[in-house]
């Protein structure tokens, strides 16, 4: 990776967190202008997240910037990045589940993204993955598996953990992110369990919570400093502690609530709740806007019954809550044991050493073609490369696999879909060409064939010259068994009259 497209990267990452609250758009579009210019396709991804953030923030739909991350990271293949992808479009979902009574499921999603995370070979960048798991945390949060995005912060944090100098700047923004969400969660998983009357535990997690200290620093958006401040100071509350942070205004009045009710104090609670008002000046989790609401409708005079039901619906919602995280559990589970058996299936039909077809793979193309009753014109080539054996006896072993691998890569360019290459074993090569006119299968062998001759060899080792051969036979698909045999004797007159060219028939 250049040094330019490093840096375009990080610009990216700065143009996400000022697109939540100070978004730049003529900034965006010269980036995206540049990272257009020079392919990187990753940067256009993030850019495209930096514009789905600005959108909300002017309360606009943002779904051409979702589904064209979600395009771009399958083009680019990185797990990482379909999982962040992927996890932006649950939010999406989660974030609409009140307004929608159909739809995508967020959950579904959600699966999706985490097991995707799980496919990262740890090869990609340590910033598309910690991006990933903190929008896998955002969404779990968001549906109220707080166990589950309380791992994945933890997991965001191990990531972020050791010294990645090239990526410090972007690491410190993302480290915010992590402490600021972390701090929203433990309010809202507290705020619930004082709503149903668990005030001890409510106050060890907020104590937890607290324990880290305050983390803002002058780098932090002015912003967010004040929602830390303001989370922290309704977190001693709950925790029955001195704040931290003395606040002021409407967040001071919903901590005395807190408080308040905390002391058996109804009347004084219900009071500074009611004047807390919706809006206190930050954003506040769900837990804690329905805790805010318990607290006011419990004013002295309220109908006994009113409160009761209030504090039934409490306890409904975290059952609920609680058996939604296990069948969670059960579903990422089942869907990663789905991956694994169909991981297992493509291993035993795949060469490991080329990723092409093994012979195993070979005999099942075989039978799934002789299930058709399509007969159309296919085309079978036998290829084995020149003097393997020199290749391995002059250079080593090591060397004649990165042979065969390499030729794997090439002959995978020159099939579409329909067509199989395999390797058969040893330096024997065998690719069928599905619904092909007569004219087509040698073309495609010469290709093939100059390919191999013009690749850069020597890149492997020095001296290192490699040829094939190769046999190619043309009919139907009934006749595949002979055009096999045929194709095989063709090698033999390639190989026979010099090696290093085609013989077709």
């Amino acid at each position: 990776m250049s040094a330019g497209h490093e840096a375009a990267i990080e610009r990216a990452y700065q143009l996400i967190e000022a697109s939540q609250g100070h978004n730049d758009p003529v900034a965006v579009e010269r980036a995206e202008h540049e990272a257009r210019a020079c392919g990187w396709e990753d940067v256009r991804l993030l850019l495209h997240m930096a514009r789905s953030l600005a959108c909300l923030e002017e309360g606009l739909d943002d779904t051409e910037h979702v589904n064209a991350m979600i395009d771009t990271a399958l083009l680019l293949g990185d797990p990482d990045l379909l999982a962040l992808a992927i996890a932006l479009k649950a939010l999406r979902c989660a974030s609409r589940r009140r307004l929608a009574l159909t739809g995508e499921s967020a959950a579904a999603l959600l699966v999706e993204a985490v097991v995707r995370l799980d496919e990262a070979d740890g090869t990609g960048l340590v910033v598309h993955r910690a991006n990933a798991l903190i929008e896998v945390a955002c969404v779990a949060h968001e549906l109220g598996f707080w166990e589950l995005a309380q791992e994945y912060y933890q997991l965001t944090e191990q990531t972020l953990s050791p010294p990645h100098p090239r990526w410090a700047a972007t690491i410190r923004r993302q480290a915010r992110v992590v402490s600021i969400n972390s701090f929203d969660l433990a309010l809202d998983w507290a705020s619930c369990l004082v709503a149903i009357g668990q005030w001890e535990e409510a106050a060890a997690r907020a104590r937890t919570a607290l324990a880290v200290g305050d983390p803002t620093d002058a780098e932090w958006p002015p912003g967010w400093v004040g929602e830390v401040h303001g989370m922290r100071h309704l977190l001693a509350a709950i925790a029955g502690d001195d704040d931290p942070v003395p606040a002021e205004g409407r967040v001071a009045a919903l901590g005395g609530a807190i408080a308040a009710a905390r002391e058996g104090d109804a009347e004084t609670a219900a009071r500074l709740a009611v004047q807390a008002g919706d809006d206190v000046g930050i954003p506040l989790p769900t837990g804690m806007k329905l805790l805010r609401l318990c607290i006011a409708a419990k004013r002295p005079g309220t109908n006994p019954e009113a409160i009761r039901y209030g504090d039934e619906l409490a306890v409904l919602r975290w059952n609920d809550r609680v058996d939604r995280m296990s069948g969670m559990r059960d579903a990422i589970a089942v869907e990663r044991r789905r991956r694994d058996h169909e991981q297992l299936r493509r291993d035993l039909v795949v060469d490991e050493l080329t990723g092409l077809a093994n012979r195993r793979g070979y005999q099942a193309y075989l039978s799934d073609l002789g299930e058709r009753a399509e007969d159309s014109a296919y085309a079978v080539m036998m290829i084995d490369v020149d003097h393997f054996k020199a290749v391995n006896d002059g250079f080593g072993h090591d060397v004649g696999d990165l042979v065969l691998a390499r030729l794997g890569q090439i002959l995978a360019l020159h099939v579409r879909p329909i067509d199989l290459a395999a390797r058969l074993g040893g330096d024997e090569f065998v690719v069928i060409l599905a619904d092909v006119h007569s004219e087509i299968p040698s073309a495609r062998a010469q290709q093939i064939l100059d390919a191999v001759r013009s690749h850069a060899w020597g890149d492997l080792a020095l001296g290192l010259t490699v040829s094939v051969s190769i046999g190619v036979h043309h009919g139907s698909q009934r006749e595949l068994p002979t055009l096999l045999t045929d194709a095989d004797r063709s090698l033999y007159h390639a190989k026979h009259d010099g090696r290093g060219r085609v013989w077709a028939n």
